[in-house]
C-alpha cells in the first residue's frame, strides 16, 4: 500500500498509509508526526492515561476476545467494519483484524480500545447516513462535561460517578467522539444537573484537584468549542 510522511519534521519513525482512516484530533495522528496542536493534545492525554493505569496496577493493553466478540456482535446486526470504526472511534483496520478467524486476531489490544469497541451497545443499527435509537449526538454531553470541568470536577471523578474510563470522559468532552449511547447521555445529563447544585468539596475533592481541573478545561475551552462549532455545520448534525 503507499505510504506518505507524517506531517512532523521526523514522522517519529513511521509513515502513515494514505488511506489511513486515522483522523486530526487522536493520539494515532500525533504519533504519525502531526503536529496539530489537538492532535498533540490527544496524544498527551492518552499518555497520561495510560501512566495513571500502570501506576494503579492495571495493565495498559488487555485480552482481545472480549472486544473480538462484541464487534462480531455489531456485525450480525448490521454494521459494517467502517460503521463500529466510526462510531468507537477506533482504526477500521484494527476492526477488521478483530473480525479475523480465531488465531489470525491480535491477542491483545489497548484498554482504551477496548472499552471503546464495548461502549457501543450491541442492539446498534447503523444506515448509511445516519443512526437509529440507541445511539445520540454527543455534542450536549460534551458541553455538560466541558461546564462541569470548568466548575472543578476532575475527569476521574465523573469518569467513577458514571461507571465509565476517563478516557471515555475525555474523548466525549473534547468532541473526538461524535456520537454515544442514549443510556450514557442520559447518565451525564442526570449527574450535571447534581453536580451544578454543589461543590466539588462538598464531595470530599481537594482543592488542588479542581484548580487542576479548571486549569485544564479553560486551556483546552477555545479548541473544544471551536471543534463544536465544526460539527455543527456538518450535514448529518443538522436538525
Amino acid at each position: 500500500m503507499p505510504v506518505a510522511a507524517g506531517p512532523g519534521p521526523a514522522g517519529r519513525g513511521r509513515r502513515k498509509p494514505v488511506r489511513s482512516r486515522v483522523r486530526h484530533g487522536s493520539p494515532s495522528c500525533a504519533d504519525y508526526g502531526c503536529t496539530r496542536p489537538e492532535c498533540i493534545a490527544a496524544a498527551r492525554r492518552d499518555r497520561a492515561r495510560r501512566t495513571s493505569e500502570l501506576k494503579a496496577g492495571r495493565p495498559a493493553r488487555v485480552s482481545s476476545a472480549e472486544a473480538s466478540a462484541r464487534v462480531r456482535q455489531l456485525q450480525e446486526t448490521g454494521l459494517s467494519a467502517a460503521d463500529i470504526a466510526e462510531i468507537s472511534g477506533v482504526a477500521v483496520t484494527l476492526i477488521r483484524r478483530l473480525l479475523r478467524p480465531a488465531g489470525k486476531q491480535p491477542a491483545r489490544i489497548h484498554r482504551a480500545t477496548a472499552d471503546a469497541i464495548l461502549g457501543i451497545p450491541p442492539t446498534s443499527v447503523f444506515r448509511r447516513d445516519r443512526l437509529l435509537p440507541g445511539l445520540t449526538d454527543a455534542g450536549r454531553a460534551a458541553a455538560s462535561l466541558q461546564d462541569l470541568a470548568e466548575r472543578g470536577w476532575p475527569t476521574s471523578f465523573l469518569a467513577a460517578e458514571l461507571d465509565t474510563s476517563t478516557h471515555t470522559v475525555a474523548v466525549i468532552r473534547s468532541r473526538e467522539r461524535r456520537r454515544l449511547t442514549l443510556d450514557l447521555d442520559l447518565r451525564i445529563q442526570r449527574l450535571a444537573a447534581l453536580l451544578f447544585a454543589s461543590q466539588p468539596a462538598d464531595h470530599g475533592i481537594a482543592a488542588h484537584r479542581s484548580r487542576r481541573a479548571r486549569t485544564a478545561a479553560r486551556q483546552r475551552a477555545p479548541l473544544v468549542r471551536s471543534s463544536g462549532l465544526d460539527l455543527a455545520h456538518q450535514p448529518e448534525a443538522e436538525s
